[in-house]
């Protein structure tokens, strides 16, 4: 616990930072006890169990005290530092300690850098992604934050300066291939057992591996805050839910002509034209018709809902992924549906989503299609009762009725897997959606 705060104390709490957040994790402190802030300047970089904000000063003054050291979770309204406003700039200052008790003496400096606690291999999510994605070994990084820490800004500016080894690919590969070749000739047998003096028959022992290999094998890392929120999230979802999966196959053509037709107009306006938009418009006018599939369950009861607040979940390699919310979906355009997806995706993987717009829901679509993947069961964001799945778009051999008889054509296909929770729906419900769904891409959406 903090000391009691003064007249000249001002202590920073923990932030409301929507609705539905109750706690945040400290990331890092991006100011020392001892330095001077001014109101609103940015002292600390928190995380919630979606999304990273920034937490500014309520006062000018001079930091007095942290309270919450980085990976502390704090409660919303729980202090996390205090602030000097009776402190003047340009004074000299002692740099207090991070812990209790310790007290503030006549010093004119603060002490040594190396007496504070040595944080030079903490490293934030944000830090780990940018290094895996530029290929940047972090120990080479020199860190400016508490404790030597490497934070963005240092990780940012060793890329700028061509620090970075290489750009790791885009994407990954879709499989890796087995090791075994058929031309190669078979592993050698065993060696037979060898007759000992005695008369007793000894096998000759395997070699072992050195113990420093065996131990080099294995690399372990504290799983990030928003790993375990999603860990936790979809076991949860497991656990509650009846999950059940069906698929169905549609022809994209009509869409890919139509997007064809406006991709470049829509461009022009800044607006890119995807897939996932077509599937999104087809979706939301459907769920409009099936009220269950957009509803949740709130105990015993079905909760029915007048808006189709549209989750589309957004990767963010490698920490895991997102479900940033397009409220009030069914007002929305083809047009406005494409510029919403790309909005909310982008201010995703830049980390500039509000806590408050990942969070109320009440469908949701995922496209790990753009990956790739051709089929998929995904697991129910809960509270909600069903999920939609765009995989892969592929061009298949299919075969075509017409009236001199059937033909084979080659045709855009895509499989949506729909999982849903047979608590709130049927399998008759939940193909009747899907059909629907399907028959509107096949003639175009809209």
């Amino acid at each position: 616990m903090s000391s009691s705060p003064t007249e000249t104390t001002v202590q920073v709490e923990m932030p409301k930072m929507g609705i539905s957040v109750s706690e945040g994790t400290i990331l890092e402190w991006r100011k020392r006890p001892g330095d001077w802030v001014e109101a609103e300047e940015t002292i600390c970089d928190v995380t919630t169990d979606k999304v990273d904000v920034e937490i500014p000063s309520p006062a000018s003054g001079r930091l007095a005290k942290i309270v919450a050291e980085p990976g502390d979770t704090v409660p919303v309204g729980e202090p996390i530092a205090e602030i000097d406003t009776g402190a003047k700039p340009g004074e000299s200052h002692p740099d207090e300690s991070h812990t209790e008790g310790s007290a503030a003496g006549p010093v004119a400096e603060a002490p040594p850098a190396a007496e504070e606690a040595d944080r030079s291999t903490f490293y934030s999510p944000v830090v780990r992604r940018i290094a895996d994605k530029h290929g940047v070994d972090l120990a080479q990084v020199h860190g400016t934050g508490i404790g030597g820490r490497v934070r963005k800004k240092d990780v940012l500016a060793f890329v700028e300066a061509g620090g970075a080894t290489a750009e790791q690919p885009a994407e990954r590969p879709l499989h890796i291939e087995s090791p075994y070749k058929p031309d190669e000739p078979a592993a050698k047998p065993a060696e037979p057992a060898v007759a000992a003096g005695d008369g007793k028959t000894t096998a000759e022992p395997a070699p072992s591996a050195p113990a420093e290999a065996e131990a080099e094998a294995v690399r372990r890392e504290p799983m990030s805050p928003m790993r375990q929120a999603i860990a936790q999230h979809m076991l949860d979802s497991r656990r509650t839910a009846a999950h059940v999966t069906t698929v169905v196959e549609v022809d994209m053509s009509r869409v890919a002509a139509k997007r064809a037709e406006l991709k470049e107009t829509m461009k022009r306006r800044g607006v890119p034209l995807t897939y996932l938009a077509f599937v999104a418009q087809a979706t939301v006018e459907t769920l409009q018709e099936f009220p269950i599939v957009n509803a949740s369950i709130e105990g015993s009861d079905i909760a029915y809902h007048d808006d189709v607040n549209l989750g589309i979940a957004v990767a963010l390699d490698p920490e895991g992924l997102i479900v940033p919310v397009i409220p009030r979906a069914q007002r929305l355009s083809l047009e406005g549906l494409a510029a919403a997806i790309a909005d909310v995706a982008a201010r995703a993987r830049s980390k500039q989503l509000e806590p408050d717009e990942v969070h109320g829901g009440t469908f949701t679509i995922t496209n790990p299609g753009q990956f790739g993947a051709v089929i998929a069961t995904p697991i129910i964001n809960q509270p909600q009762v069903a999920i939609l799945d765009l995989e892969a778009i592929v061009k298949r051999p299919v075969v075509v009725e017409g009236p001199e008889g059937d033909s084979i054509a080659i045709k855009p296909m895509a499989f949506l897997p729909l999982s849903f929770d047979h608590r709130a729906l049927d399998g008759t419900t939940a193909a009747k959606f899907l059909s629907r769904v399907k028959e509107r891409l096949e003639g175009g959406v809209g």
